[in-house]
């Protein structure tokens, strides 16, 4: 009688389990809607050189696709060199081609939280605040969720 009950008990773990697991998974990448929402700048970069001899080496490790290395390091370099502007076009390319790329949504608020040079206006506050509202949603490291929590 005992085994017969343990064997429904243990399938509505599994159940209960499976079921709390997949509640807990964060989506691969965020609604359309959403990221056309945020009206990020697009377009070619616009840069007074050759990108080897404008910025300094940038080594900044996220977990977006391998692929996307060479453009995060590019938009990290724009931010600080103040190119803010220039910045968002290029973490607005990632999230074109991998939506999915958290640490890319922290790149667009960082380029509109800029209290350097220009206070932030409270349309780029409210950019800023909606990009890092998709990130939190998605997918992230520690290290990232730390970036995406002191933004």
């Amino acid at each position: 009688m005992k085994r017969q009950m343990l064997f429904p008990a243990a399938l509505c773990g599994i159940l209960l389990a499976t079921f709390i697991s997949c509640e807990n998974k964060k989506p691969a990448g965020p609604d359309k809607t959403e990221i056309t929402a945020l009206n990020l700048r697009k377009g070619e970069v616009i840069s007074c050189g050759p990108p080897e001899k404008e910025f300094g080496a940038v080594g900044f490790e996220t977990s977006c696709d391998g692929d996307q290395k060479e453009n995060f390091e590019l938009g990290m370099g724009l931010l600080h060199s103040f190119e803010y502007d220039e910045a968002e076009k290029v973490f607005a390319r990632i999230i074109d081609e991998e939506p999915g790329c958290a640490m890319a949504y922290w790149g667009v608020a960082m380029s509109n939280f800029h209290p350097l040079w220009a206070p932030p206006t409270e349309a780029e506050i409210k950019k800023g605040a909606q990009a890092l509202d998709i990130a939190k949603g998605l997918e992230q490291s520690e290290k990232e969720a730390a970036y995406l929590e002191a933004v």
